[in-house]
């Protein structure tokens, strides 16, 4: 059974997944991203957290796995699809994007840097997270996310913040790697339209479901058919 590394959003943690995990068909290993669900603080830089993605595949000795990413954890992931290639198999951006941030939102994230300096970790997680999904997400749901969120530090936020603000565009990774992408768009996503998420994605498997940023807690079923099917098609090299 194929390997397949699980990265969570931002303020999120392996829990984002865990109603998704037991419906794949793979060795599923969902991971803490450094100062993420009370971990210590560490990386600043989206090489330092692909460096650490990239030292935890090794020391599980996970050989050549899959990995997908939401949100931030899809930014890591096209970071390793351009700097360790060939220590993949294939790769997915599930509600994210492979374009870098614009100056609109990079002035969007200083503003958000200062916030939870200036306020604290609650404040800052009680307005990002109910914006991330829509009017008709289930309440349910976006308690349980801020509830996960309220685990960041404040270093923690403002370190992930700033590797998200000056990372590198992917664009060009994702249209030029050889490895094979499944990307994922929600069209309730309030924050992304269906043509950034699919910037780079013309030679890869793409899927839309009818969910919010936050598809994976919403819809797990049919995002895990998404991936199953896309997981089938790299075992038998068809895509």
């Amino acid at each position: 059974m194929k390997a397949l590394v699980l990265l969570h959003g931002l303020c999120g943690s392996p829990t984002y997944f865990e109603q998704l995990e037991p419906l794949l068909n793979a060795e599923v290993h969902a991971f803490t991203l450094p100062g993420h669900a009370g971990t210590e603080v560490g990386p600043e830089t989206m090489d330092q957290f692909a460096d650490w993605v990239m030292e935890e595949i090794r020391l599980r000795n996970l050989e050549q796995p899959l990995v997908i990413g939401h949100s931030f954890g899809g930014y890591v992931t096209t970071n390793l699809v351009r700097r360790y290639p060939e220590e993949l198999s294939g790769f997915g951006l599930m509600h994210s994007t492979a374009a870098s941030d614009s100056e609109e939102a990079k002035e969007k994230r200083n503003g958000a840097i200062n916030k939870v300096i200036e306020e604290g970790v609650k404040p800052f997680i009680d307005g990002m997270i109910p914006n991330v999904f829509s009017k008709e997400s289930n309440p349910a749901l976006i308690e349980q996310a801020i509830e996960i969120g309220y685990e960041m530090s404040v270093e923690g936020v403002v370190n992930a913040q700033r590797a998200i603000r000056d990372r590198e565009d992917e664009v060009d990774t994702v249209q030029a790697t050889e490895l094979p992408g499944l990307f994922i768009y929600g069209e309730k996503d309030p924050n992304m339209d269906e043509t950034r998420a699919f910037l780079g994605a013309e030679s890869h498997r793409k899927a839309i479901v009818p969910y919010s940023h936050m598809g994976m807690m919403e819809g797990p079923e049919e995002e895990a058919e998404i991936v199953n099917q896309w997981i089938l098609e790299v075992e038998h090299g068809k895509i």
